[in-house]
């Protein structure tokens, strides 16, 4: 067993079960991100009797926040060198745009010793902060010890493997300086891979506004035809005012207003989400979805890139036939659930394989890489690109 792949393993073993959070008796506390996240870990802080006393933030709010909660910079004179020492700041940053471990080393930097990750708090506040993409209990990954090393033996290449097990190692420890850097310029199309056969016949399965399909325009990719999935109302219409615009030179273009999953079916959705509309059992929205292989019974794609917020291995298994008869290309986000790391490739390799347990080989027709195209564990993709 390769090494890395060992020590991993033996980390997953050792993870030790839930502590209450502790930050002192004397400790002043502040939340820092003034976003959607740091509200609620505001509130959560505050509904267990700790008591924030602000926010944080490098950009005040224009608007108040609710109840008028003072919001200080990190570099404010009111924080002298004593009030410092005494601050733990927990820091509410979840999202791709900024490098979470850059913005540590900067506070550090400014004389405040104590800082709190959203991935350390939510060990022990899991239940009041609910699903937030691929953040789970470190306890959590124990369970899928086997899974998780067979697809360590799929990845084609090093940087693949390397990625896989710095990720993993993030989740479980926290510390956000394990994380690879991300190539966010060239998403859905690394310049380190083979790149895609062309001209490109793409399915498009969360297609937002057109933002994938401009930017393989805009890298030079021939683009024979797509069909463009996308079921937010509000995205729909961007998708299609951009498709009926000049810069959408592609020479056939279906658009379809629904998810995808399984089968065909209605399904709840949370709406007016901009690009984090999705599938959701609290979602006050009915959406149409459908499988790709009843959708699509004669096109013949060379690429699917899904980003469907969660319901990625839902909308695979919808594709079993498709992805059998035709081999295409396979762009796949991997962030949305915590699992989604793993089972994925397992699903995507059971598709293209006789049969047997995963091996070097990654099934005669795949070879499978794994790339980062975002800060703090976003925007993470599987690919799995034809031989």
């Amino acid at each position: 067993m390769d090494f890395r792949l060992r020590e991993l393993l033996r980390q997953i073993e050792a993870v030790q079960a839930s502590q209450p959070l502790s930050l002192g008796a004397d400790a002043r506390i502040f939340v820092y991100g003034a976003g959607s996240v740091g509200r609620d870990v505001y509130r959560i802080l505050a509904e267990q009797g700790l008591h924030p006393a602000g926010f944080m933030d490098h950009r005040i709010p224009a608007a108040p926040l609710p109840g008028d909660v003072s919001v200080f910079t990190p570099e404010d004179p009111l924080f002298v060198s004593d009030l410092r020492d005494r601050t733990v700041l927990v820091l509410a940053i979840h999202n791709r745009e900024v490098s979470t471990s850059s913005l540590i080393a900067k506070l550090h930097g400014l004389g405040f010793p104590r800082i709190i990750t959203l991935v350390e708090l939510y060990d022990s506040c899991s239940e009041k902060l609910g699903a937030r993409y691929w953040l789970a209990k470190p306890q959590f990954y124990r369970q899928f010890a086997e899974p998780i090393a067979d697809v360590y033996e799929l990845w084609a290449d090093e940087t693949s493997r390397k990625t896989y097990v710095d990720t993993l190692r993030f989740r479980l420890a926290g510390d956000y300086s394990l994380l690879p850097e991300p190539e966010p310029q060239n998403q859905y199309f690394p310049p380190d891979l083979p790149t895609w056969r062309q001209p490109i016949r793409l399915v498009d399965c969360g297609a937002y506004d057109g933002d994938t399909i401009a930017a393989f325009l805009r890298a030079g990719f021939a683009m024979q035809a797509v069909a463009a999935f996308e079921p937010d109302q509000g995205n729909f219409r961007r998708l299609a005012s951009f498709v009926a615009s000049p810069a959408a030179t592609v020479q056939q273009v279906v658009l379809w207003p629904c998810g995808v999953s399984s089968a065909t079916a209605q399904l709840s959705f949370a709406s007016e989400r901009g690009e984090a509309s999705g599938l959701s059992t609290g979602g006050t929205a009915m959406v149409q979805c459908v499988s790709l292989d009843e959708a699509l019974p004669s096109f013949v794609p060379t690429l699917i890139k899904m980003d469907v917020e969660g319901a990625e291995f839902d909308a695979l298994q919808g594709a079993r036939r498709i992805i059998s008869d035709h081999h295409p290309g396979l762009a796949i986000c991997v962030y949305h659930c915590p699992e989604d790391m793993w089972r994925i490739p397992l699903l995507v390799d059971s598709l293209v394989r006789s049969g047997g347990r995963p091996s070097a080989s990654a099934g005669a027709n795949y070879r499978y890489y794994l790339r980062s195209h975002g800060h703090n564990g976003f925007e993470l993709v599987f690919y799995a690109v034809p031989v």
